[in-house]
């Protein structure tokens, strides 16, 4: 037989077996659960922080988007017609102004049709012909350069006028009225897209 004492030290390590796993079993799932649950609320209090924030900042983000919408930034460097024929008409009329302004000879400008490069805005051009002195056409050069809407030269050919060779032949003192340089080249602009017809 088991002396009483050893009976009762086994009945306290039994008892003491049952509660430690009692608890382990009630009590460890419950602590586990709280800890996640603890990073589960900081998780979300950071959120709350981060939307916070983005809730303060919201008026100040749909003003600067209006902002941004209202200067569009392609607005200014596309023509306004959306139709390739007004945009080219337009487009000769804004270049005809630009050489007369610096006292240039405007001879022709004529149309071109343009075939779709796929760009993301179509494009309209026009082959210009002019006449004027190297000054002239740098001046003219520059204000393209620097011109909106964005317009961009292509094949430009510069010759040296054959009625100032025949002028000089006839008369020298004459030679002032005749412009040196034969200029054609071909502007292309861009007009947003739209309608396009």
């Amino acid at each position: 037989m088991i002396p009483l004492r050893l009976r009762q030290l086994l009945a306290v390590l039994i008892l003491l077996s049952a509660v430690s796993l009692l608890l382990w079993l009630v009590i460890g799932p419950l602590l586990s659960r709280f800890q996640s649950d603890e990073e589960i609320i900081a998780d979300l209090q950071q959120r709350l922080e981060v939307y916070q924030r983005l809730v303060a900042e919201l008026p100040a983000q749909e003003a600067r988007l209006a902002e941004l919408k209202s200067s569009d930034p392609v607005a200014r460097l596309v023509i306004a017609e959306t139709r390739p024929a007004l945009a080219s008409a337009e487009l000769q009329q804004q270049i005809g102004q630009l050489i007369e302004q610096i006292g240039a000879q405007v001879i022709s400008t004529q149309i071109l049709s343009l075939e779709d490069t796929g760009s993301p805005l179509p494009a309209v051009g026009i082959k210009v012909h002019l006449r004027g002195e190297t000054e002239q056409l740098v001046r003219l050069l520059h204000e393209l350069a620097h011109h909106e809407p964005l317009l961009l030269v292509e094949n430009i050919v510069v010759l040296s006028n054959p009625r100032v060779d025949m002028q000089r032949i006839r008369q020298a003192a004459d030679l002032k009225a005749v412009p040196s340089l034969d200029i054609t080249f071909d502007l292309r602009g861009f007009i947003a897209r739209g309608e396009v017809q």
